[in-house]
């Protein structure tokens, strides 16, 4: 959690202070320093410089301005509402460091104009500045002596909203008063910083509960109590309080000024690529976005490269039960459990995607993002193969993690880890990650010749686990029955199987893939399924008619005037959970069957409706953050929090607002079969997202970006010329 606390105690000497380091991990440490204040500041920029550098600086009411030599000195400046320091006070700065590794830091710290260096303080407004014209009138003027600390709105109020207060009763020492803030926007969460121009000793509140205290009293922030948090834009702000005050007063309630702020307000706008293809929609701006989206979803220590500004560090202690390291990977979908079955799928499918796709990935511009994506599961499942015949599974207990609704970040509950071993075998889940290990290897054997040679070790590894111990992983952990059972594994043993022989061009894992072949229709394809991939393998590897006569079969069950059923616009509708899930899922095995020349254009005209269908044919784009009309409430715990210190709980999850943070690149559930569908956190059946919904999909935007390239998409007649 972000934390700075500002105080004013003794006034002592100013000088260069130390930084104390109250407690340190791996990944982090909680630092603090205090700079007593020497002279009246009106704006201050404080500097706090480590001896080891540091990846990043996490404050909550202040500035983090400046990030210099290289990580380690980083500047901190003063929040509007907090600019006025006066000689007397102590400033008190609580942070939390982000390192790599467990690092133990010492560092100092100044404020500029009053250190030993002598550097003058810069950007302040005129001593004794007046409150604005606007704002006059806005606080109760005391009719005892001017108090000692002067009480004005700041200069720039950097988004702050200024308010009146009203006394309504004064006994002597304890005093009912109200602030109204005027709103312009909607407000999900929020913080008002309150100075007072005299002590204050305690404050009850109807719709905020305190943050902070300092300056002997006169400084509090309080925020936003749980489920007070909403307001609507045209109405104002109300929060009534009783305060006790102190003697020296007159007798008289102390003048105030309040400024509120928003915590519901994201206003990060992730801007849109050009399209230079002439497509009717921008493969490389959904490419881009749907990898965001898997950013989004990191759990572990943030890389500095870290594009989600809303997300934070999380799950540091995960496998800490078992005495193993067991941070990284995918959160599943809109909790927080990491189960292990779906996310080796989805990076399978997205590593696929990569090796048929490349040109698409590169010409998007997406393919250094495109690794750093699915290098972050793979390192994951690097540390969940703890032995030749051992594999972490899930982390986390899906029960108690979906009675929990707030941010990752703050994760409360013991998050247990889940293996399966020789004697409590998982043949699909082994089988599946395999194949991402195997996967993986082929997308990084040139890039990294060394990570590629290590996935590939524990890809074979994991396949010789699988076929030898057999048996389905939900039998072995039944913590994961509930969610992501898995009803057969002969399809993931063909999957295994085709992905050694492709790695070894060893006859005997191909014999073994033929013996495991389903030739009837393919239900669907998802993280339980694979079989309609399986027959295109099958195929493209031995090129018999028995596995074209499979995929052409499977296609004409899917294809209109088939067994599977259509929405009235002409989404193939297999299932109401995830219903885009499915539908993409098998546009991508009709594109990959396009390329190996199965009835090639049918197929890809097919794989576009339905992918189009996702994007905006309905008039409705079911990605978020593209198009001019998508989903704002997706099933999805982070995204709907607001900013800390807001507080977040189940009073979020049920009520009609749209979620704080826009949740770029993520593919919701899909509609019912009629066509219809609500957006609404509440509906987790069709407005939950999740990774392995996205795999599918993007992999079949990367595979018809890719047909653009070389001009064989439908919408292509004779090449396309672009003059954006």
């Amino acid at each position: 959690m972000k934390l700075l606390i500002l105080a004013t105690l003794a006034c002592i000497a100013a000088a260069n202070v130390d930084v104390e380091i109250k407690s340190h991990w791996s990944g982090g440490f909680n630092g603090k320093f205090c700079i007593d204040i020497a002279k009246e500041l009106h704006t201050w920029k404080a500097h706090v410089i480590f001896d080891k550098p540091v990846d990043s600086i996490e404050v909550w009411v202040a500035e983090l301005s400046e990030t210099l030599q290289d990580g380690k000195e980083f500047v901190f400046t003063n929040k509007a509402w907090n600019a006025d320091e006066h000689v007397g006070d102590q400033l008190c700065i609580e942070f939390v460091g982000h390192t790599t590794g467990d690092i133990n830091p010492t560092g100092s710290a100044f404020i500029e104009g009053m250190d030993s260096h002598g550097n003058t303080v810069t950007g302040a407004t005129t001593p004794g500045a007046t409150m604005p014209p606007d704002y006059t009138g806005t606080t109760t003027a005391p009719t005892t002596a001017a108090p000692t600390h002067k009480v004005t709105y700041p200069a720039n109020l950097n988004g702050s909203i200024p308010g009146t207060l009203k006394i309504y009763n004064d006994w002597g020492n304890r005093f009912e008063a109200e602030f109204s803030f005027p709103l312009t926007e909607d407000v999900e969460g929020w913080m008002v910083a309150i100075t007072f121009d005299s002590p204050v000793v305690k404050m009850d509140m109807w719709n905020a509960d305190k943050y902070s205290t300092s300056d002997g009293g006169r400084k509090w922030v309080v925020v936003s109590k749980p489920d007070r948090e909403f307001f609507k834009a045209g109405d104002a702000a109300k929060m009534r309080f009783f305060a006790n005050y102190g003697s020296g007063t007159g007798g008289k309630a102390p003048s105030a000024i309040g400024l509120f702020t928003n915590l519901g307000n994201d206003n990060r706008v992730v801007p849109s690529l050009p399209n230079h293809d002439c497509t009717k929609y921008n493969y490389d701006d959904i490419l881009y976005k749907s990898i965001l989206f898997y950013e989004t979803q990191r759990s572990g220590k943030l890389p500095a490269s870290n594009r989600i500004p809303w997300r934070g560090d999380s799950g540091l202690k995960d496998g800490s039960d078992a005495g193993i390291d067991l941070t990284g990977g995918w959160y599943d979908a809109g909790d927080h459990v990491k189960f292990g079955f779906p996310m080796a799928y989805s990076t399978a499918i997205l590593a696929w995607s990569l090796l048929e796709f490349k040109d698409a990935y590169q010409k998007s511009g997406q393919l250094e993002n495109m690794y750093d994506s699915i290098k972050w599961p793979l390192d994951y499942f690097l540390k969940a193969h703890t032995g030749k015949t051992e594999l972490y599974v899930q982390v986390g207990d899906a029960n108690t993690d979906h009675s929990y609704w707030g941010r990752p970040e703050d994760l409360p509950m013991a998050r247990p880890s889940y293996k399966i071993t020789a004697s409590s075998p998982g043949t699909d889940v082994a089988g599946a990650t395999s194949v991402a290990f195997i996967a993986g290897y082929y997308a990084f054997k040139e890039k990294d010749p060394a990570y590629a040679a290590k996935l590939l070790t524990h890809g074979k590894e994991l396949y010789d686990f699988a076929m030898t111990h057999q048996g389905r992983y939900t039998d072995s952990v039944s913590a994961a029955a509930g969610y992501y059972k898995s009803t057969n594994m002969t399809d993931e043993m063909c999957w295994s199987s085709l992905w050694m022989y492709k790695v070894t061009n060893e006859t005997k894992y191909l014999d073994e893939a033929e013996k495991w072949f389903q030739p009837e229709p393919a239900w669907g394809m998802s993280w339980d399924d694979v079989q309609a991939a399986n027959q295109v393998l099958l195929y493209k590897f031995t090129k018999k008619d028995i596995y074209k006569q499979a995929v052409e079969g499977t296609f004409k069950y899917w294809m209109p005037g088939g067994t599977i059923k259509y929405t009235p616009k002409g989404l193939a509708w297999r299932l109401q959970w995830g219903s885009l899930r499915y539908a993409s899922n098998m546009a991508l095995v009709a594109l990959m069957a396009a390329e190996e020349g199965l009835n090639a254009v049918e197929y890809r005209k097919w794989a576009m409706s339905q992918i189009h269908y996702a994007l905006g044919d309905t008039g409705f784009s079911f990605l978020i953050g593209y198009g001019k009309n998508f989903p704002h409430s997706p099933h999805h715990r982070a995204a709907s929090c607001p900013n800390p210190p807001a507080p977040c709980g189940p009073f979020i999850m049920s009520t009609k607002e749209p979620n704080v943070h826009t949740l770029y690149g993520a593919l919701v559930g899909g509609p019912d079969s009629d066509g219809s569908y609500q957006d609404s956190r509440q509906n987790y059946i069709n407005n939950e997202v999740a990774t392995d919904y996205n795999a599918g999909f993007q992999a079949a935007v990367a595979g018809l970006k890719s047909l653009v390239i070389r001009k064989l998409h439908p919408e292509q007649t004779g090449g396309t010329t672009c003059s954006n």
